[in-house]
C-alpha cells in the first residue's frame, strides 16, 4: 500500500479559515464524494471522515445556528441550476 502524506489538522483548519465560503463548500462536496469511493475496510484508515467533520464545524461557525443548511441550499442550487 503506498504511504500517505499524514493529515495535519491545524494546517487544514488554516486553509478552511482562509477560504471564501463557496470554497468551503466545493471542499465538502469534493471531501463528500471522495468518501463514497473508500471501500469500508479502508475507511479506519482515511482521513476524509476526520475532514469533512473540519468542514462541517466550519460551515456551522460561519452560520450560527443554522448546522448544515446554508451547504444543502447551495448544493440544491447548483443541481437546480
Amino acid at each position: 500500500m503506498p504511504a500517505q502524506q499524514e493529515f495535519d489538522a491545524a494546517e487544514f483548519a488554516d486553509r478552511l479559515a482562509a477560504m471564501t465560503d463557496e470554497e468551503v463548500f466545493l471542499m465538502m462536496q469534493k471531501l463528500e464524494e471522495g468518501s463514497e469511493r473508500i471501500p469500508p475496510k479502508d475507511r479506519d484508515e482515511s482521513d476524509v471522515f476526520a475532514q469533512i467533520a473540519m468542514v462541517e464545524t466550519a460551515i456551522e461557525d460561519r452560520f450560527p445556528g443554522q448546522l448544515l443548511a446554508p451547504y444543502k441550499d447551495w448544493k440544491q442550487r447548483r443541481i437546480g441550476g
